[in-house]
This record gives structure tokens, C-alpha cells and sequence, in this order.
């Protein structure tokens, strides 16, 4: 074998290490606000189900299961302090 092509396979892989080592905490992080945003998602159905019976509702959009799925509990709380309010 020619010691070019082993260099630039080294050379490669090394590139290939690198790209996997500097994009592995942004998919991570990705992943986690997916996960948190669909676990947010599920409580806000929770809460609207529990809560019809007392009159509660909250709205299922965007903005309110990112504020669910990345301030858990406070965000939750949040929103049915908004409902309170602004109803």
C-alpha cells in the first residue's frame, strides 16, 4: 500500500473523530429539549384533562410546551398562574 492513502485514511479518521467529538453536546442538548418538550407536552394534556373539571385550560401551542419543556414544573406552574390572570 501506498503510504498516502494510510496517511489520508489516518487523516480521515481523525477528522471523522473530531466532527463527532465537537457535534456530540449539541445533539445531546437537542435531544434533551425534545424529550423534556414531549414530557411537557403530555403534562399540559394532563392538566387540561384534570382541570376541565374545575375549569382550567391551557392552551397546547409552541410557546407554552417549550415554556413547559424547558422550565418543568415552574413553567407549569407559570401557565396556569397566566390562566388565572389574563381569563
Amino acid at each position: 500500500m501506498d503510504t498516502k492513502i494510510i496517511l489520508s485514511a489516518l487523516l480521515l479518521l481523525i477528522l471523522i473523530f473530531a466532527v463527532v467529538r465537537i457535534m456530540h453536546k449539541p445533539i445531546q442538548w437537542t435531544l434533551k429539549l425534545v424529550v423534556n418538550c414531549a414530557i411537557g407536552l403530555v403534562a399540559i394534556m394532563i392538566v387540561n384533562y384534570l382541570g376541565s373539571f374545575m375549569g382550567i385550560h391551557l392552551p397546547v401551542n409552541p410557546i407554552s410546551v417549550l415554556s413547559v419543556g424547558v422550565l418543568g414544573l415552574p413553567g407549569m406552574l407559570l401557565l396556569v398562574c397566566m390562566n388565572f390572570l389574563l381569563t
